[in-house]
């Protein structure tokens, strides 16, 4: 307990030099793939080809209308006929 009182404030933070050597290690071997492999090439959907048309899809079928709820009204009050009554608990239950 008192060996770690006793520690610098660096030491704290041992995350740090990690993530610091494990990144720096992780972007240099990005940029060692980069040099090395070759460049991709282009897809064949890149150029636009003249003896093919663009693919639209068109529908002649319409959705259903939209639905418009205006919340800013106020609620109807339930008639005598819409009220149910739960079940009343019985004293045995």
């Amino acid at each position: 307990m008192f060996m770690r009182a006793r520690q610098p404030i660096d030491s704290a933070l041992p995350l740090r030099g990690y993530f610091l050597s494990v990144g720096g290690a992780l972007v240099c071997l990005l940029w060692l793939a980069d040099w090395a492999l070759p460049a991709q090439l282009p897809g064949r959907s890149s150029e636009p080809n003249p003896a093919r048309p663009e693919i639209r899809i068109h529908s002649d079928v319409k959705g259903p209308e939209l639905v418009t709820i205006d919340t800013n009204q106020p609620l109807p009050a339930p008639s005598d006929k819409e009220i149910v009554v739960a079940h009343a608990p019985v004293a045995g239950d």
